[in-house]
């Protein structure tokens, strides 16, 4: 862990709460000068990997993302072959093994992006074959509906987090849920029904997931570096604009911050519309350090990074008395250094299928 300033924790408080400011808007808003806000935001950069991210609204570039987990009481070999499938496959995003789990399983989490072509029809067949026979695997998966990601500085010091207790957790939670339906959802993007994907939009999109900042320019190297010849720099310009305004939204990316544990919070139901637990998560995870909430029908995740302190398996029966019985749910430790892949190469993988000419 790094320990971070009063200087740096303004400035990080600042862009928490608006990801989309500029460097020039930060010094004002600081009264500070712009060479300190750069200074600062560099020290973040190099040492705490500061990054300003793009929430992007997969289906108005005509993917569709699934998510889900599969899970093996036995710790056999073929929760692993499909580890390895997972991982073999250019479609997926994120696999994340269990270490240790809640319910004594063994599990892995995914994430995919699909486009609205035949590979979908054919990922989801190979899903299928592992639920069969010889595999027999419980594999849950569901369409993303919604993501959000949030970051509670309040409970940073710069130094350590003050982790509420499980009783305050249950009852700010609690109360949440008594108003489920006036709740109103910050941080969050939608996912739209897909549509035909515009190549152009796609690899803007692609570009601004992984730096909501980036520039046309930036643009135009991935456009290089996929073997493609970039259109103009006005034209370029127009189209980050674009897919700024209208499909992304910005948060913060950080680490080195003392939040050394990664828990993976697991919930099914039967439904077959989004939970009311799912809408309560989406509009309360900033209760906690750093979260991230993927929902959709019947599933929900809460990924949250936490510190070491933490007893998890209390958050489990918090969580779990929360959800109420119509729910399962099943927390899990995974790999803080586990990285999984972005937008890039996915789009980069498809671009190479394109027959040129």
């Amino acid at each position: 862990m790094r320990y971070l300033g009063s200087g740096e924790l303004r400035l990080l408080g600042r862009l928490v709460i608006n990801p989309s400011l500029r460097q020039a808007d930060l010094a004002k808003d600081l009264g500070v000068s712009r060479s300190a806000v750069n200074q600062i935001w560099s020290n973040l950069y190099q040492g705490n990997d500061l990054r300003i991210r793009g929430n992007l609204d997969l289906g108005k570039i005509g993917f569709t993302m699934i998510f889900g987990w599969a899970l093996s009481g036995e710790g056999s070999d073929v929760l692993m072959k499909f580890s390895r499938w997972l991982r073999s496959s250019r479609l997926v995003t994120t696999v994340l093994p269990s270490k240790m789990s809640s319910t004594f399983d063994s599990l892995v989490y995914f994430e995919a992006v699909l486009p609205t072509d035949n590979q979908s029809n054919w990922f989801h067949s190979q899903i299928d074959r592992f639920r069969k026979k010889p595999y027999s695997l419980a594999i849950y998966t569901s369409d993303c509906s919604k993501i959000s990601h949030h970051m509670n500085l309040g409970l940073f010091d710069g130094d350590s987090w003050i982790f509420p207790d499980s009783f305050r957790l249950e009852a700010s939670i609690g109360a949440a849920s008594g108003y489920v339906d006036i709740l109103p959802i910050v941080d969050t993007v939608e996912q739209s029904t897909p549509t035909a994907a515009i190549s152009d939009d796609l690899l803007a999109a692609a570009v601004l997931a992984d730096d909501y900042y980036a520039t046309a320019t930036d643009l135009a190297k991935y456009y290089s570096k996929l073997g493609l010849k970039p259109d103009s720099g006005r034209t370029l310009r127009r189209r980050v604009v674009k897919v700024r305004k209208s499909m992304i939204s910005p948060y913060v990316d950080i680490n080195n911050i003392g939040l050394d544990q990664r828990l993976l919070v697991c919930i099914r139901d039967d439904s077959t519309a989004e939970s009311a637990f799912s809408h309560v998560l989406h509009a309360q995870a900033g209760t906690f350090p750093k979260a991230r909430v993927v929902s959709g029908p019947n599933l929900t995740l809460l990924e949250l990074e936490v510190p070491s302190s933490v007893e998890w398996i209390s958050l489990t029966q918090v969580l779990s008395s929360l959800a109420g019985n119509a729910s399962e749910i099943c927390t899990f430790i995974a790999n803080k250094t586990e990285k999984g892949t972005r937008l890039e190469s996915v789009v980069s993988y498809l671009t190479s299928r394109i027959p040129s000419g």
